[in-house]
């Protein structure tokens, strides 16, 4: 696969409290594109959101102080030649951070939800709708009941659903009139805890469409995919079970099937996997699990555990696979029986040639120790030490082909290099490119690609270097980076870089935030 990678055409830079976008260039649109905006630290709170042909959206939040205990968000539209079309600000509150988008085909809307600690009031929420190309900024203001999380947001027409967990009560849905501002919702469940696993608002009938987790003790929780109407009527309660004791739910995911069946997708843990409990983290996950969802039934429950995988030696280490294997032989059981306890967060599961495919990336919490010296009671001095976070580190992404009865088909797999991220989101950018489905990321100043068809590999992973503005530049570090897709077959990198340059007489060490158009050509 051959990679374009693009040059430098401007420089915009932003203070934390204004906005200079220099005047666009003349560009042609076959001509690269690269915005670095200068940055005091990689910690500055510059965000991307890809908005289709009509461009990128640049934003952060400033340190501006504005009315009413609010500060000032920083708002820059861009053109497909990355272009600036537009710089606008608007206040919010200052307890209020970006947390959900959505972008439609003339407006963007996105959700500011509270940041601050937990209080017993309800919480401010405001959704901020941006018409697009124009730049009117249209905000509603509303909020959500007190010790309530937002997991989830679905846009519907002019109505706004969300899925909210209680702390201490049950989970609720709550619906946000846009053009009234009007608001009503509704707990799932009329006593107890209750928490949404997963959400979603069916396009055609307006339904609302969830996976509820319900603890029955403290060890004990039961899974139910349940369908609500927006008054709250429960329509459809159907027991998404496990079956074998042994075995738990750890994440979801749900895919309408053409016949109007579901495919409840997802993540499992084996209770008596040979992990030493005391080791075991939550969250860790043996393998898939797959089930179909028919009206009032579930049928087709398929456990796969990630051993058993054709992928296993490209998502596991060496040295596991052989201890796993080791162990299974001494003690005379099925490797299947035994948990690889990986950490595991999905992409949204889409179609491909009639398959169900869903996109797991696998990571770990990754530590270092520092060392220090301190003294007993008496002054005698002694080693001690202590463990700080780095980050999740992100190691592979496993591939999983279903048919509509929920039968696994095919599984493949993409290393992940050099990923080191404090923000636990999915880094790998997948696009169909007809029978062949395009995978790539962002790494250290690189873009990691390969493209799978089915089991198949088409071509090995390949690197290709992103270009900086001078020619002499050299990449010292890149934090937070990221790979997005925008139209056609153009993709967005953006990130920090702290670049070198030598052969500047000013300025010849540089930490910008950056933003890069790509071209993926096979």
């Amino acid at each position: 696969m051959k990679l374009l990678a693009f040059l430098c055409l401007l420089e915009l830079s932003l203070l934390p409290s204004q906005c200079f976008p220099q005047k666009p260039q003349e560009t042609t649109g076959e001509e690269p594109a690269r915005i670095e905006i200068t940055a005091k630290t990689d910690r500055e709170s510059y965000k991307v959101i890809p908005c289709g042909r009509t461009g990128v959206l640049v934003f952060f939040k400033s340190v501006e102080v504005a009315e009413g205990q609010k500060v000032k968000w920083y708002f820059s539209l861009y053109d497909q030649n990355l272009n600036n079309i537009w710089t606008k600000s608007i206040p919010i509150l200052s307890d209020l951070d970006y947390k959900f988008n959505n972008p439609s085909h003339d407006t963007l809307a996105m959700v500011f939800v509270y940041s601050g600690k937990q209080k017993n009031e309800d919480q401010a929420l405001e959704i901020l709708r941006i018409t697009l190309p124009g730049g009117q900024f249209i905000p509603n203001n509303s909020k959500v009941p007190a010790n309530t999380e937002p997991l989830s947001v679905c846009f519907k027409g002019r109505f706004a659903y969300f899925a909210l967990n209680h702390k201490n009560g049950p989970a609720a849905v709550e619906i946000i009139d846009l053009l009234t501002n009007h608001t009503k919702g509704f707990f799932t469940a009329k006593e107890g805890l209750s928490a949404i696993r997963w959400f979603d608002v069916d396009s055609l009938t307006g339904m609302i469409r969830t996976i509820l987790t319900k603890p029955l003790t403290k060890k004990e929780t039961e899974n139910w995919f349940e369908v609500f109407d927006t008054a709250g009527t429960l329509k459809t309660t159907v027991k998404v079970s496990t079956i074998n004791s042994d075995r738990e739910f750890t994440g979801f995911q749900v895919i309408r099937t053409p016949g109007g069946n579901d495919l409840v997708a997802g993540t499992y843990q084996i209770e008596s996997s040979g992990t030493n409990p005391k080791t075991k983290e939550a969250g860790e996950s043996a393998g898939i699990f797959s089930s179909l969802i028919v009206p009032g039934n579930q049928k087709n429950l398929n456990f796969y555990n990630f051993l058993e995988m054709k992928s296993a030696n490209s998502i596991l280490s060496a040295k596991n696979m052989m201890d796993l294997k080791k162990k299974a032989l001494k003690k005379k059981k099925n490797v299947g029986e035994y948990s690889a306890d990986l950490k595991v967060i999905f992409h949204e599961p889409f179609i491909q040639n009639d398959c169900y495919l869903m996109i797991s990336e696998i990571y770990y919490l990754q530590y270092h120790s520092e060392n220090f010296t301190d003294f007993d009671f008496y002054g005698r001095p002694y080693s001690n030490s202590y463990s700080v976070f780095d980050g999740y580190r992100f190691t592979s992404a496993l591939v999983t082909a279903f048919n509509s009865e929920g039968q696994l088909l095919w599984d493949n797999a993409l290393e992940i290099r050099d990923v080191l991220s404090f923000d636990l989101s999915p880094k790998i950018c997948a696009v169909i490119q007809g029978d062949k489905l395009l995978m790539a990321y962002n790494s250290s100043g690189k873009i990691g690609s390969k493209i799978i068809k089915g089991p198949e590999t088409t071509g090995k992973l390949e690197f290709s270097p992103l270009e900086s503005r001078y020619p002499d530049d050299k990449l010292i570090t890149e934090t937070r980076s990221g790979l997005v897709k925008w139209y056609d077959k153009y993709f967005l990198c953006y990130g920090f870089q702290d670049i070198k340059n030598v052969a500047l007489d000013q300025n010849n060490r540089r930490l910008v935030f950056y933003l890069t158009k790509e071209k993926f050509e096979e």
